[in-house]
């Protein structure tokens, strides 16, 4: 796939200041051009809200109300979606596109090089997409599920299952075509500094009570 044929998006669903929540959608190519940009209003819920909700109200403004509403407002659909939660990979059900959580490091670069992988979990991994970049964590869809939070699922009498190779994952070729010819990082930052004006714009600064 060519550069410009490549669509690659980025979700951001940010709390600037208490009980205010902001997301923000950017679609670009292979080569970081933005193609489309979705956003919310700021969404700040009432005081019954949050006696209702109790403990589940964040995580249902950020899931049900904000990413739902973003990605059904989308246009162009991407080939991968970034977010920047882990709940997003196992809260919300996607079936146009693959979706993967993706965090820097400060780990010395793997030793194989370039396109290498190493496992962290069945659907966790760390990938060196440049020479001497540290590695990024990518998490796929699900991963939380499989993971720490609630425990190891096998047990001593369980067939064990066989390890995943990651490097025949849709997600993994173009996190590897991407990755050498741009930051594969740098739009997140480019999403939060939009949702930062936005929400200056509404009168919202971070940092206000």
């Amino acid at each position: 796939m060519k550069p410009q044929e490549t669509r690659l998006g980025y979700l951001l669903v940010t709390s600037p200041v208490t009980n205010v929540f902001i997301g923000g959608l950017m679609v670009v190519d292979g080569r970081g051009l933005p193609l489309e940009f979705r956003y919310t209003e700021p969404v700040q819920p009432t005081r019954i809200q949050q006696i209702l909700y109790g403990s589940a109200l964040s995580r249902y403004i950020k899931t049900e109300v904000i990413l739902e509403t973003l990605l059904k407002s989308l246009e162009i659909k991407p080939n991968l979606l970034i977010v920047n939660e882990d709940n997003f990979l196992t809260d919300i059900a996607i079936t146009d596109f693959e979706m993967v959580r993706i965090l820097e490091t400060k780990s010395g670069p793997l030793k194989s090089g370039v396109g290498s992988v190493e496992k962290i979990s069945t659907l966790e991994f760390l990938m060196q997409l440049t020479g001497e970049s540290s590695p990024i964590r990518v998490q796929l869809a699900g991963s939380v599920s499989e993971g720490s939070v609630n425990g190891p699922k096998s047990l001593p009498d369980k067939v064990k299952e066989p390890e995943p190779d990651f490097t025949q994952s849709p997600v993994y070729a173009l996190l590897l075509d991407i990755g050498r010819m741009t930051d594969i990082l740098e739009p997140v930052k480019r999403v939060e500094k939009a949702l930062t004006v936005l929400c200056q714009e509404a009168g919202i600064k971070s940092g206000t009570p």
